[in-house]
């Protein structure tokens, strides 16, 4: 593939590739792009369903419903594992024996789990499936234990499609059909135009007909051809530019979910949890601060008995310091969370 196919993205391209995907593929594996993480995703359970007649999947509790969606449309009994405030995942040694498929996410670029489980979980003959999405420019985004990774693009450029799948040995025996124009379509548009009806247009479009859908080659000429080494470059030293222009003393009412950049951490954003949310959210809106809240919780489940989780699902918010964040745009926004008034959820 050449660089030279036409594309529309605000990120600027290199007259060679990045060798992003040689890094993660190993020379024994195979490579797939796909339509969407969620795509990708499923490719993955599909070609492990070919062996895998247990079929019980393990997932973090926090998640988004459309990554929990694949393992459902691929007919998984699905099993969920806690998570903590720190978004360290909190894994049940029992279940080891009750899963055919654990499912790793590192969150927002951080990545805290268990290494020791995954290992045992390996040497006990589940499959390992890394959901790359928040990860994917982390060192070490993808753990070298696993059978299988899929991820997205689209939290870290603009892109129409932007999804991947990985096997790490032999090739995918489950392949994809050519993508949905009109999704395609309302996804350029969206680019074009930054236009939030075409988003969520292409979005409900994908949750109601996801599937085994390949990626375009102008996505795939963007993720092979994006200058990687300087969008890490660009998060980093906004996320801590943030860090260090925040007051020592700690901000009224918020409360960061990652106060130190660990290195080799590409961050997505910018994550803090607010003690009154609707509030604060209120607050970032006049101050015309732009922020995303990851995630509502999904049908399939179950907050009963699990207080940390619900705490993370009902007062997380994200806040961008991507590379299209200019200094100036950090600064502001340190100064608009240092001057947040703070409110109690107390009556």
């Amino acid at each position: 593939m050449e660089a030279k196919i036409s594309v529309i993205t605000s990120e600027p391209l290199l007259q060679r590739e990045n060798r992003y995907f040689s890094l993660i593929c190993p020379p024994g594996g195979d490579l797939s792009f796909t339509m969407s993480g969620r795509c990708g995703i499923y490719q993955c359970l599909e070609d492990i369903k070919l062996r895998d007649r247990k079929r019980v999947a393990y997932l973090p509790m926090y998640t988004c419903e459309t990554v929990v969606a694949p393992f459902h449309k691929a007919g998984y009994t699905i099993r969920f594992y806690e998570v903590d405030r720190n978004l360290r995942s909190i894994f049940d040694w029992k279940m080891i024996d009750e899963i055919s498929v654990l499912s790793l996410c590192g969150y927002y670029g951080f990545i805290l789990y268990d290494r020791a489980f995954v290992e045992a979980c390996h040497n006990q003959g589940v499959i390992i499936l890394e959901d790359m999405t928040h990860s994917a420019l982390s060192l070490g985004g993808m753990d070298p234990l696993c059978d299988y990774a899929a991820g997205s693009f689209r939290k870290w450029m603009e892109i129409p499609s932007g999804g991947f799948a990985v096997k790490c040995s032999g090739k995918f025996e489950i392949s994809c059909q050519r993508p949905d124009k009109k999704h395609l379509a309302l996804r350029r548009q969206y680019i074009a135009t930054h236009d939030m009806k075409p988003f969520w247009d292409a979005e409900m479009m994908l949750r109601r007909m996801f599937g085994l859908y390949q990626g375009d080659d102008e996505s795939e000429c963007i993720m092979r051809y994006s200058d990687i080494g300087e969008i890490i470059r660009r998060r980093r030293e906004n996320y801590q530019t943030l860090l260090d222009a925040l007051p020592k003393s700690g901000l009224r009412g918020l409360s960061l979910v990652f106060p130190k950049l660990i290195e080799g951490v590409a961050p997505s954003h910018f994550c803090l949890y607010a003690e009154n949310r609707e509030h604060f959210l209120r607050y970032l809106e006049k101050q015309q601060i732009p922020y995303k809240v990851f995630w509502p919780v999904g049908p399939l489940v179950d907050l009963t008995g699990h207080k940390e989780v619900r705490y993370i699902y009902e007062h997380i918010v994200s806040l961008f310091c991507d590379q299209h964040q200019k200094h100036s745009d950090i600064m502001y926004l340190s100064e608009v969370l240092s001057a947040y008034p703070g409110i109690s959820n107390r009556v």
